[in-house]
């Protein structure tokens, strides 16, 4: 009997295992289905209206009433955003991420830590999120400046070569003060030269960081080079670096014979005295009439560019006037203004006068391009670039010219360098989100399409793509049809997107 009783017990308390082994999942699914959605579509019809505060104290309302959800606080953060309460909007993101790791939401709590200037917590939220989205050139090029200026050279060194295609100037600048710390001279200053080459301004940084180098290299040559080139931009630069007694010495040791033939005493003598004495004019030689600098060590393509011919200007008999920085006067043409990175990179020879030219290599690769040639509107793109790097409209075609050619990658880093040199076109971001399309995925394309919304807010373009996105892909047909009543409000009368935007308003409502 006991033994009996023992099994029947056995039996009993199997079964009431089994049965209630499912009962938990059972109840736990009906208790998440029991929680009411929450309906966003009033905040996102505040944000897009511009009503931020009202959208901030609705959303604020909701997270009182549902404190943890994730979407609320994400909403939340993003409107503490756009009124620029960094500190709170970095604080709600952190509040959203304590309940969801996400590496976008890591992205937008970096955004805002920056924006905060809270730079350490910064750095802490980009490497999550860069760690699995390493093509985000913009996010991948903030982390290595921060990392920088935190004096974490190696990292930064590495972060900066993830996106070194897209580096700025001040980027590529940074770049070479980094590998010239590390004593990584042809480093150094390959990146200086490109820092020249990028910037749209007078680039004495990166000549300061060139003569760096050739005194570390012990390049004499180079260094006089560098030091007339700056003193020929901004007389008096090397007065206030500690490059100053350098430059001098240098100076005085390498063109002394040429001082003393022209009767210059050059004791007690500043670099800049002694670089004007050079550039400006005065006889460093007896002989009447000849070059000025007759001795330099430039080469020859170089001096014509830095130098005046002051000996044309004698045997016109007129005085003197400023030319150009870096102008080759020719007797056939006005001079041409270029850039010292184009003078300090082109070779020689390379430099031409085009104002003679018929049709510009521009004009020839867009007539390429309408006549379905690709491959040779691309040629004619890159000839463009060669001769102007910030050329936005040549970056353009190429870009187009890649995407035709089925190059989505090549297209993608092209239009974006475009966009870099004329940040506020439309066709352009136009251009870029046709092909981010294609590249992006969903997510990533949506959160494009709100970062160019933001920047042309009146763009029926931008709204209408916006809309349909929400519409038929995000299967949000409340905030589409906020966007589409948005495009009708702004669109001109007779406009054919806002009468296409009022059919699908009709079909929302049916």
């Amino acid at each position: 009997m006991l033994l009996a009783g023992s099994i029947s017990l056995g039996i009993f308390g199997c079964s009431s295992e089994d049965t209630s082994a499912p009962s938990t999942p059972e109840k736990t699914e009906a208790v998440a289905m029991a929680q009411p959605a929450i309906d966003l579509s009033k905040v996102f019809e505040l944000r897009i209206e511009g009503k931020t505060d009202e959208a901030i104290d609705l959303l604020r309302t909701l997270n009182e009433q549902h404190p943890t959800s994730v979407e609320v606080m994400v909403q939340l953060a993003r409107s503490l955003l756009d009124s620029k309460q960094f500190s709170l909007a970095a604080f709600r993101f952190e509040q959203a991420l304590s309940l969801k790791e996400d590496t976008q939401l890591s992205r937008e709590a970096a955004e805002a830590h920056y924006l905060a200037q809270d730079f350490d917590s910064a750095i802490e939220r980009y490497r999550p999120y860069l760690a699995t989205s390493p093509e985000d050139p913009g996010s991948q090029l903030r982390y290595a400046r921060l990392l920088s200026e935190k004096g974490k050279d190696t990292e930064a060194i590495n972060a900066f070569s993830k996106a070194s295609k897209e580096a700025t100037a001040d980027d590529c600048l940074i770049m070479g003060n980094l590998f010239l710390r590390k004593k990584l001279l042809p480093q150094a200053k390959h990146w200086y030269g490109e820092s020249s080459r990028r910037s749209n301004t007078p680039p004495t940084q990166p000549l300061l960081g060139l003569l760096l180098v050739a005194k570390q290299e012990k390049n004499d040559r180079e260094a006089e080079t560098t030091i007339l080139a700056l003193e020929k931009i901004e007389p008096g630069i090397l007065e206030t670096t500690d490059l100053a007694a350098y430059s001098t010495d240098l100076l005085k040791r390498r063109r002394l014979a040429d001082f003393i033939a022209g009767g210059l005493d050059v004791r007690g003598k500043s670099i800049t005295q002694l670089a004007s004495a050079l550039l400006t004019g005065k006889k460093t030689t007896p002989l009447r009439g000849s070059p000025v600098l007759g001795s330099s060590k430039l080469p020859p393509s170089r001096e014509s560019e830095l130098f005046a011919d002051e000996t044309k200007e004698e045997e016109k008999k007129e005085p003197p006037r400023p030319e150009p920085i870096l102008s080759i006067p020719t007797e056939t043409s006005p001079p041409k203004r270029m850039s010292l990175a184009d003078a300090f990179s082109a070779p020689v020879g390379e430099i031409e006068n085009v104002a003679g030219a018929a049709e510009s290599p521009l004009d020839l690769g867009q007539q390429a391009y309408l006549d379905g040639s690709f491959t040779s509107a691309l040629l004619h793109a890159r000839d463009a670039l060669k001769k102007n790097p910030q050329d936005a409209l040549a970056w353009r075609l190429c870009s187009q010219a890649h995407f035709q050619l089925g190059e989505t990658d090549q297209a993608e880093m092209t239009i974006l360098e475009a966009i870099r040199h004329r940040p506020v076109d439309l066709d352009m971001r136009l251009d870029y989100l046709r092909i981010a399309r294609e590249t992006l995925s969903s997510k990533r394309y949506l959160q494009e399409l709100e970062k160019v919304r933001e920047i042309f807010p009146d763009s029926t373009e931008i709204l209408w793509e916006l809309a349909r996105r929400y519409h038929i892909v995000e299967n949000m047909p409340v905030t589409a049809a906020v966007l589409y009543r948005k495009i009708v409000q702004i669109s001109p009368p007779n406009s054919a997107i806002a009468e296409q935007a009022e059919m699908e308003l009709v079909k929302l409502r049916n």
